[in-house]
C-alpha cells in the first residue's frame, strides 16, 4: 500500500485526504495539535510544526511515504519541498519551493528565465528609495517578500506614499529588504495548471472577481475565461508557453500551480505563482470544469504519476462555473443565518464556516470570508444569475436586531 503525506489538518485537506483514501492509499495528516477536522479523516496523525522542515523531515523519515503534499495554503509548502528533495520523493526541490516563497528571488529567476514579468529593484533602506524611483515608473507596488496573501503589500502612487508602504512593508516582514516593482495596469487574471516531470498536465485560465483595496484581492473565480477576446487562440497559446516558463525557471515538478498574473497590451505578465492547488474555491472550479476531482489528480502528481491524460477526455463536457466567498457588509455577533428553502439546480455548494455567537466583520481581505457560494451551468452569465437568486435569500441576523443580506 502506498503511503501520503499530507501536510496540514485543516478542513481544506479534507477533499485531499479522502481523494488519497479513495485510492487505497494510507493518508498520514502532519500538524499541530488542536480541533482540526482533518485529523479524524486520515488514518493517522502526526504532530509536527509543518512550517518547520527539519521537523517533519523528522517525521517523514519514520513514516518513509511514497509522496508528500498539501493544497490550498502556503504554509508547509517548504516543508513539503524540504523533505522531497531530502527522501528523493515526486514533487517540487526545496530550492523550488524556496524561490517562490520569496518575492525577490521569484522574480530574478524570472528575468533570466525570461518570464515577463514587473520591473522591480530591491530597497534595504528608506535612503535607497530616491535613487531606485528614478529607475521604476509610477505607480509602483511595495511588497514584502516573505508573506501570504496581500500582507506587506501596497500601491503607492507619490514618493511620500512609497516612504510609507516602505515602512509598512519592513515592519511586516522578516527580512532586512523588500521590493519595489512597476504596477501593470490591465487585467488581473488566474491561471492554475499541473506540471509533471517536465511537461504542463493541463492550464486553465481563470476570470477574477476583484474586491477592490490596497492591493485589491480575488473573491471569486469564473471559468472559462479569455482575457483577450479577439485573440482567444492566441492568448491561450501564449499563457500556457509563459506558464510552462514558469515551471522551468522555478523548478517545479510533479505538482500543482496557482500563478496570478496581468494581460496587457497582448502580453502575459506573471505576478506571482505558487507550487501548490489554488484557494478562493478554485479546486472546485477546476474540478467541475474538467468533470472530475481535481483532488485526485494532485493525489496522482504528488506519488510520481503523470496526470496529462485525466484532463484530456474528448468525451468529458467543459463545465462553466462561478464561485463566490460569501461577506458580510457590516460587523457584529451573529445570531443567526437564514438560507434559501430551496437552491437552484446549479448550486453546488452554500456552506458557512461561521456560525451563531461568532462576531464576524466586512471583509477586507480573504480571511474575512463568512462562507462559499458555487455554482455551475450553461454560462459564466447563467451562473451568475443563479447566485443573485440565491444572495436575495440569504440573510444575517445580528444578537442586536440587525437583519442584512450576505454579499
Amino acid at each position: 500500500m502506498k503511503k501520503l503525506m499530507v501536510l496540514g489538518a485543516s478542513y481544506s485537506q479534507i477533499p485531499l485526504i479522502r481523494a488519497a483514501k479513495r485510492r487505497g492509499v494510507h493518508v498520514t495528516v502532519v500538524s499541530i495539535p488542536g480541533p482540526y477536522a482533518g485529523f479524524a479523516e486520515a488514518d493517522e496523525a502526526v504532530y509536527a510544526d509543518i512550517t518547520d522542515p527539519e521537523e517533519v523531515l523528522k517525521a517523514a523519515e519514520k513514516i518513509r511515504p511514497d509522496g508528500v503534499t498539501t493544497c490550498c495554503m502556503d504554509v508547509g509548502t517548504l516543508s513539503m519541498g524540504y523533505v522531497c528533495e531530502k527522501l528523493g520523493l515526486p514533487g517540487p526541490s526545496f530550492a523550488a519551493v524556496k524561490a517562490a516563497s520569496d518575492k525577490a528571488e521569484e522574480k530574478e529567476r524570472y528575468v533570466r528565465c525570461g518570464v515577463p514579468t514587473a520591473k522591480h529593484r530591491i530597497v534595504r533602506s528608506a535612503e535607497e528609495i530616491p535613487e531606485v524611483l528614478k529607475d521604476l515608473k509610477f505607480p509602483v507596488m511595495v511588497k514584502a517578500v516573505d508573506l501570504m496573501g496581500s500582507r506587506g503589500i501596497s500601491r503607492a502612487d507619490t514618493p511620500e506614499e512609497v516612504r510609507r508602504a516602505f515602512s509598512y512593508a519592513m515592519n511586516a516582514t522578516d527580512r532586512d529588504f523588500c521590493i519595489i516593482e512597476e504596477f501593470i495596469d490591465g487585467t488581473m487574471f488566474g491561471v492554475e495548471a499541473m506540471i509533471g516531470e517536465k511537461e504542463l498536465s493541463y492550464c486553465l485560465v481563470l476570470g477574477n472577481d476583484m474586491k477592490g483595496g490596497n492591493p485589491s484581492f480575488p473573491t471569486g473565480h469564473y471559468v472559462p475565461y479569455h482575457p483577450d477576446p479577439s485573440g482567444t487562440e492566441k492568448a491561450s497559446e501564449r499563457i500556457r508557453e509563459v506558464t510552462q516558463k514558469v515551471a522551468d525557471a522555478l523548478g517545479y515538478r510533479h505538482c500543482a500551480m496557482d500563478l496570478d498574473c496581468m494581460w496587457k497590451d497582448g502580453e502575459i505578465y506573471v505576478i506571482e505563482s505558487t507550487c501548490r492547488a489554488g484557494a478562493t474555491c478554485i479546486t472546485d472550479t477546476v474540478s467541475i470544469y474538467y468533470g472530475f476531482d481535481y483532488f485526485d489528480a494532485i493525489v496522482a502528481a504528488a506519488l510520481g504519476e503523470e496526470t496529462k491524460e485525466m484532463f484530456s477526455s474528448p468525451d468529458t463536457p467543459k463545465t462553466p462555473s462561478v464561485t463566490k466567498l460569501l461577506a458580510s457588509p457590516s460587523g457584529g455577533t451573529l445570531k443567526e443565518i437564514v438560507v434559501p428553502e430551496s437552491l437552484p439546480e446549479g448550486v453546488t455548494d452554500l456552506s458557512f464556516n461561521v456560525r451563531p455567537g461568532d462576531a464576524v466583520r466586512p471583509m477586507e481581505n480573504g480571511r474575512d470570508r463568512i462562507g462559499q457560494l458555487i455554482v455551475k451551468g450553461e454560462s459564466v452569465e447563467a451562473c451568475r444569475g443563479q447566485i443573485a437568486e440565491v444572495l436575495r435569500g440569504t440573510c444575517l441576523v445580528f444578537e442586536d436586531g440587525r437583519k442584512e443580506h450576505v454579499c
